[in-house]
């Protein structure tokens, strides 16, 4: 069974190299990366389905999770097509080219397309004992938990799924330079980035759910995702853009980042 694993997480580490590379190739003319944001989700489908064949199936509670997790990837790529496909290079990313200089060509393979790759594999381990029916371990508390873990992943992907409408909307008619502060965004800075988090905190669960407590080093993927979005590639590099529009302060200064909170009285 080792073998298999081994095996299964080789034919995932290929097919997300591929991605990748192709990825990469269809941008270099252009020196435009975005393109890997809209295919961060379908990474997963993409490491979900390699699993998948490598193992030769899968089960029910696996054609469950696999739908799941494909649901969330199609509803973001297509979100971030559509909000992309116009507007030209991320600024995250133009600061970056700019920082490799002529070196962008080889940097951005590296940077962008590799590195996230990588993210992917690591941020995927709640879904091989999902996909993987011989892991199953914890029947008797499988139940409960996959109830909370299911409530968990519905609840991020609708926070997701809203916030990304709200923002949508808000860049269509507001002026430039405005900062969305009304629905979620006057909850939290950044819902869009909870209900992310919040999907793979379910999955997390889930895993847990199916193989018993000994499966906890899969939560990996998850905190991993959760410290990326607070404080690299999320809050941090989004906010950097904000900072000089009006009304700035007063938001990070009453409104948390991603965790509800209670706003400090002003």
């Amino acid at each position: 069974m080792a073998s298999n694993a081994l095996d299964a997480l080789m034919w995932e580490s290929l097919a997300v190299l591929a991605i990748a590379v192709l990825a990469w190739l269809r941008t270099v003319a252009s020196g435009l990366v975005t393109v890997m944001d809209v295919l961060w989700g379908l990474g997963f489908v993409v490491i979900a389905t390699a699993r998948i064949v490598a193992f030769g199936g899968t089960d029910t509670v696996g054609w469950i999770v696999y739908g799941a997790v494909t649901a969330w990837a199609l509803r973001l790529a297509i979100h971030l097509h559509l909000r992309t496909r116009h507007r030209g290079e991320d600024p995250r990313y133009v600061r970056m080219r700019e920082g490799w200089g002529d070196r962008w060509w080889w940097g951005s393979f590296v940077q962008v397309f590799l590195l996230q790759g990588i993210i992917m594999l690591a941020v995927a381990a709640p879904l091989r004992p999902l996909l993987d029916a011989s892991a199953r371990a914890a029947p008797d508390q499988a139940v409960p938990m996959m109830v909370i873990a299911g409530l968990l992943f519905a609840v991020g992907l609708l926070i997701e799924a809203v916030s990304d409408e709200q923002l949508r909307r808000f860049r269509a008619n507001a002026g430039p330079g405005q900062l969305l502060t009304t629905g979620l965004f006057a909850v939290v800075r950044h819902p869009n980035h909870l209900g992310e988090a919040m999907v793979w905190w379910g999955l997390g669960l889930a895993a847990i759910a199916v193989s018993g407590w000994g499966a906890w080093p899969v939560l990996f993927g998850p905190l991993l995702l959760n410290l990326l979005l607070r404080w690299v590639s999320g809050v941090r590099m989004s906010e950097v853009d904000l900072e000089e529009r009006p009304g700035f302060a007063e938001w990070i200064a009453t409104t948390p980042a991603m965790l509800p909170w209670p706003r400090p009285k002003r």
